[in-house]
């Protein structure tokens, strides 16, 4: 790709490590170059497109009509203001590349389609250097930040930062019901001797499940049909009464969609406590408002950090990146942030999930066990999770159950007009590809995308993204890496509490500071809220 992508190439964990003990000043300008050359590979925001289209509102239920084309293909004000809706990296491709796109509907011999067909997993799950807790991790922080609009895909909820609403809830509302009101700190209770969330709900006397008062405000609870839709009557797999009865009262409805949502929380949970308990320590004469929103800016910051050194690193094969916001302000690329619909798309890494959890020897679903983490302990669980070996982000990778989500975005990539998956190559400046056989090693796989797609040049991004190799150490494709950095660079460095005048000691304290500055991996953090030494890691097998 250039220069700068070789010597990243050539640093290998051993030279960086060696470098950071020895040249400490190299190692802040090594970071400094890969993270300028990761943030600069296609045109900064803003991005002259997004799903917003014109069509008007349904004055019967105030809720836009879906138009004919998500998106507009001209400039508009609405595109490039209304933050409402994900923007887009490309110009939506014309509708007759959409339309001779090839069939995927359900048939047969293909239940959810022939493209999606490409996504499944055939006997033995493929693995490669990812721990399930990297699953679990990816799974969590990715549900927080797209935040999908539950009526309308083409819009989302999101603020377009990273800012924990996981624990914390999108809004003040949700916020103000999370918190207990007492020295800073969220509403938790004890189990078996640790600290786990609040439980949402409870059963009366005659069994019923019932929400809890204080939760009544919640977005998912005071519009009941998005609760119902996930959980309740209208789920495909609705949970009986005791089953919600387990659930934790989160910031966000699928917080309790899966064991991985409960454990990451649960450690930020902890996290925010904590750092609640410290700044007592420090400042008693703070009151509860104060205590909480500066223990918030800290735990949201070490989120960001880890996400850069330990989660973006993995992804990309490297262990040069650290999180210094001090020279970003003066880069090109430093622009409001805003959440591609892409970069939603591309995060669809179902071919992670391995069949079962596995624990102790046994087997556990990693849906509908709501409960197990409070058993078996927190501890327990982030072993296990770092024990077990991750599947591939690949086609021919995923679990039966995930094909309707992975049809969903096939779907969503077509109404969305995603252009060529060769047309972001050259967007992100990589060099198209001119044959299948570039694509994949697979030469079984080439011969298929060969027959359904003829020419390379008409592959859709969405199973382009997921066909292509692995090039060096990258985890996945060279895109699908170019993609995942450069958005996840520029979200974490443009988030508010970042910016020079604002990430100092004045607002997160010197032992803020100190405790954000101590923690640079997952290990860090899980050591400061477990009962006894275990090894955590995104890595498989664990490197500690």
């Amino acid at each position: 790709m250039s220069l700068a992508s070789a010597a990243l190439d050539y640093l290998d964990t051993k030279k960086v490590r060696w470098i950071r003990k020895n040249f400490p000043w190299l190692a802040r300008l090594i970071n400094r170059l890969a993270t300028n050359f990761l943030a600069s590979t296609t045109t900064p925001r803003p991005n002259a497109y997004s799903l917003w289209s014109d069509h008007l509102s349904n004055p019967e239920t105030d809720k836009a009509s879906i138009p004919a084309r998500a998106a507009a293909d001209y400039l508009t004000w609405e595109g490039v203001t209304n933050k409402r809706y994900f923007d887009l990296h490309l110009q939506p491709a014309p509708q007759g590349y959409i339309d001779s796109l090839p069939d995927n509907e359900p048939s047969e011999q293909y239940p959810f389609g022939e493209i999606t067909h490409l996504f499944q997993r055939h006997g033995e799950m493929e693995t490669d250097r990812s721990s399930v807790f990297f699953m679990f991790f990816a799974q969590w922080f990715t549900d927080g930040f797209f935040r999908s609009d539950s009526f309308d895909p083409n819009k989302t909820t999101s603020n377009h930062n990273i800012d924990l609403c996981q624990i914390y809830g999108a809004d003040e509302i949700s916020c103000n019901a999370l918190r207990n009101g007492v020295d800073g700190k969220l509403r938790s209770r004890i189990v078996n001797g640790e600290e786990f969330p609040d439980t949402l709900g409870e059963l009366d006397s005659g069994g019923k499940w019932q929400v809890k008062e204080c939760y009544k405000e919640l977005p998912y609870i005071k519009n009941f049909e998005v609760f119902e839709t996930i959980y309740g009557s209208r789920s495909r797999n609705p949970l009986s009464e005791e089953q919600k009865a387990k659930l934790f009262a989160t910031g966000l409805e699928r917080s309790n969609a899966i064991l991985g949502h409960n454990v990451i929380g649960t450690l930020f949970l902890r996290e925010h406590n904590s750092i609640c308990d410290m700044l007592k320590q420090n400042f008693s004469e703070w009151d509860d408002a104060r205590l909480f929103h500066t223990a918030r800016i800290i735990n949201t910051v070490i989120l960001m950090k880890l996400v850069i050194e330990d989660y973006v690193n993995h992804i990309a094969g490297l262990d040069v990146l650290r999180c210094d916001p001090s020279f970003v302000e003066k880069q090109k690329w430093y622009r409001a942030p805003w959440i591609a619909a892409e970069f939603n798309l591309l995060y669809r890494w179902h071919g992670l999930i391995p069949d079962h959890f596995e624990y102790q020897g046994g087997a556990q679903s990693f849906r509908q066990n709501h409960g197990f983490i409070q058993h078996e302990g927190l501890a327990n669980i982030l072993e296990a999770a770092s024990q077990q070996v991750a599947g591939t982000i690949s086609l021919g990778g995923v679990p039966n159950f995930m094909l309707p989500a992975e049809r969903e975005m096939i779907e969503k990539g077509r109404a969305w007009g995603f252009n060529t998956y060769n047309a972001y190559r050259e967007h992100f400046e990589l060099k198209p590809l001119t044959s299948f056989d570039e694509l994949t090693d697979d030469k079984a796989l080439a011969r298929k995308l060969e027959k359904l797609y003829v020419n390379i040049d008409r592959l859709e991004l969405t199973v382009g993204l997921f066909a292509e190799k692995p090039t060096g150490k990258t985890l996945t494709g060279e895109l699908q890496t170019t993609m995942v950095a450069y958005d996840a660079i520029t979200q974490i460095y443009t988030n508010p509490l970042l910016a020079k005048h604002n990430f100092t000691e004045q607002h997160f304290t010197r032992a803020g500071m100190d405790r954000i500055e101590k923690t640079n991996s997952f290990q860090d953090l899980v050591d400061r809220h477990v009962d006894r030494p275990i090894k955590v890691s995104v890595a498989y097998p664990n490197p500690n």
